[in-house]
């Protein structure tokens, strides 16, 4: 079991707002809003995954 320290109390607090403003803009957007905030999050995901690795290589 893992010791509840400052530093992890303040990681899950906020994991924890995020996820309340997650479900609270999920639910007050549109679905066409929403779904194209999700693609673009598919899209650059891979997108910044590739840059930082061709950072990486070019080093």
């Amino acid at each position: 079991m893992e010791i509840q320290t400052k530093e992890n109390q303040t990681m899950y607090t906020g994991a924890m707002v995020a996820i309340a403003i997650f479900i609270a803009v999920a639910y007050y957007l549109p679905t066409e809003k929403f779904f194209a905030v999700f693609a673009a999050g598919l899209f650059l995901i891979p997108a910044m995954i590739f840059i930082y690795l061709v950072q990486k290589v070019a080093r």
